[in-house]
């Protein structure tokens, strides 16, 4: 995102400085991309996929997030096809498709659940140290990591992204505290470098390239 700042002069003065700006997408566009990825399938209902695009365009426009938001709807929409009915609600659940309430109930869980809202919360060093932790998980394939490795992860990351690293001891007291507040599971004992970390959070990212990025807010 910021190659052309990076590159020597002689190397930018050859290439020239030109951006290329992507908007974010509009809920037709988003509407249009869900649709084309269920095509041939007959599983949402049309007014589902249309209140997912407007939701998810007036916050960010991320097609990612859309397609998680979706993903997610159909996960508890399936959860709730297959528990016992009261007869209320076996209209509702006989169709088998994914309704506007099942979409809206992936948006609460997605923006307004408790884990979100500590990492709202966090500070800067906080959110890179969590952004850092995903980058490592998804890199190895792993379900945990060591502390040494992770902060190596942020060395890096902060290094090309033109952040001071902070040093072991204020990483490891911010580890401290998002263990604290059960985002993170530390692993008990005073291993301290080597000591074992994993998160207690669905990982909702779908790429290790949506992470390189660090957090502005």
């Amino acid at each position: 995102m910021d190659l052309p700042e990076k590159l020597l002069p002689r190397i930018s003065s050859r290439m020239g400085i030109q951006r290329l700006c992507f908007g974010p997408y509009n809920y037709q566009q988003l509407q249009e991309i869900i649709s084309s990825r269920l095509k041939g399938i007959d599983v949402f209902e049309t007014q589902a996929i249309e209140f997912a695009s407007r939701k998810v365009a007036a916050i960010s426009g991320d097609a990612r997030r859309a397609l998680e938001i979706c993903r997610l709807a159909a996960e508890i929409a399936d959860y709730r096809i297959k528990k016992p009915h009261s007869n209320s609600d076996l209209a509702a659940a006989g169709k088998g498709l994914v309704a506007m309430v099942d979409v809206e109930a992936a948006i609460q869980e997605m923006f307004q659940a408790p884990h979100i809202q500590v990492m709202k919360s966090c500070s800067r060093l906080g959110k890179i140290f969590l952004t850092a932790i995903v980058h490592e998980l998804y890199k190895t394939g792993m379900g945990e990591t060591t502390f040494e490795k992770l902060a190596t992860t942020v060395s890096c990351l902060c290094a090309s992204n033109g952040e001071v690293f902070p040093g072991y001891d204020t990483l490891l007291h911010v580890g401290c505290r998002l263990g604290e507040s059960r985002i993170l599971l530390c692993e008990a004992g005073s291993k301290h470098r080597l000591q074992k970390l994993q998160l207690n959070f669905p990982r909702l990212v779908p790429s290790p390239h949506v992470i390189v990025q660090l957090p502005l807010q």
